[in-house]
């Protein structure tokens, strides 16, 4: 991965973290929810919430959506044909 030519595992794992915050406020997930399975403050999520509205992160979470969606599907597909 170049990034872990770039980066340390500290900048890695905020940048992780970051990504995971603004995925769940994109799904509805409460401050507290967050706070509790990320482990992080009420500061690191607001950060998050205010990046979140700019275009590439906007960007990155629909992809990231679109891609879980195209994995549900594939699910689903497959799950047809192993009953028969």
């Amino acid at each position: 991965m170049v990034l872990r030519d770039f980066l340390s595992k500290t900048e890695l794992i905020a940048i992780t973290k970051r990504l995971g915050i603004m995925y769940w406020l994109y799904k509805k997930r409460s401050y507290q929810n967050i706070k509790q399975n990320l482990k992080v403050s009420s500061a690191t999520i607001a950060d998050a919430q205010q990046a979140s509205k700019r275009l590439g992160s906007r960007l990155a979470m629909e992809k990231i959506s679109a891609e879980e969606w195209a994995g549900q599907i594939e699910q689903k597909i497959k799950n047809v044909f192993k009953r028969k």
